[in-house]
């Protein structure tokens, strides 16, 4: 009875440039302009029916004198963390740009290249996201605060 010899295989792991950018990263630059935005659309809505819908009846003028004010910075403080998170993103992208060879659609057919996926959908979800708040904040400048 021979023993059958098994050919040596080499694997790599299919993110090896995942030390040059951290978890943490990845992440942020994931998850900050959702973040943002839903932030945005929670406190923006939220302040805007309580000063002109305080009680039964609406009201013509907000009960806070610096109402605008306040919803601006709101939309420009998510503007700012969306951009944020796309900077991280594309920071973490360039770092692991040279992760594995092959163009984009070989490296999701074998599944390499997990790093740099991550950053890139960071990048695109940034930059959709921060898109949604600009529309949003042109509002405050288009539509009268209580009407």
């Amino acid at each position: 009875m021979a023993t059958e010899e098994l050919p040596q295989v080499s694997l790599k792991h299919p993110a090896p440039h995942r030390h040059r950018v951290s978890l943490a990263a990845l992440f942020f630059g994931l998850a900050a302009a959702p973040v943002a935005w839903n932030a945005q659309l929670l406190f923006g809505v939220a302040l805007s029916a309580h000063a002109c819908y305080p009680r039964d009846v609406p009201l013509a003028l907000p009960i806070w004198s610096g109402l605008w004010w306040i919803l601006v910075a709101i939309d420009i403080a998510g503007i700012i963390l969306a951009i944020a998170g796309g900077l991280v993103s594309f920071r973490s992208w360039r770092l692991t740009f040279d992760e594995a060879p092959g163009s984009v659609h070989h490296l999701l057919d074998i599944g390499q290249g997990r790093t740099r996926f991550l950053a890139m959908f960071g990048i695109l979800t940034s930059i959709l996201f921060a898109l949604g708040m600009l529309f949003a904040a042109a509002a405050d400048f288009v539509v009268p605060l209580c009407r």
